[in-house]
């Protein structure tokens, strides 16, 4: 088999919208099935996918966490909205510098 054709065999394709179509021999190797859950992971000038498995959110232990933290801020408690919302954009300018690989403009 000349290199050409060993590249072809392994190699998928971008589909429409931008989905990756990886070949059959990279579903059947991983023990992927049709609409298998995958995490992608930009490495580089690589792109890493593994596959992964979701589980299912206790909505009720999410919604008392969120009444927790409406009744806090009922009572007065909790972290001041100015605040919260400095640390946010703090947060957001780190991770697009770090994204970018430029200096994170905001000194927090």
């Amino acid at each position: 088999m000349n290199k050409d054709a060993s590249v072809h065999k392994n190699s998928g394709h971008v589909g429409r919208r931008g989905t990756i179509v990886p070949s059959e021999a990279t579903f059947r190797g991983n023990r992927l099935d049709d609409c298998s859950r995958a995490l992608a992971k930009e490495c580089g000038d690589q792109i890493l996918i593994r596959s992964a498995v979701a589980f299912p959110t206790d909505l009720q232990a999410v919604r008392l966490k969120v009444q927790v933290g409406i009744d806090q801020l009922n009572r007065g408690e909790g972290i001041p909205g100015e605040k919260v919302g400095a640390e946010l954009k703090c947060v957001s300018a780190e991770f697009h510098a770090k994204k970018d690989g430029s200096v994170c403009p905001i000194r927090c």
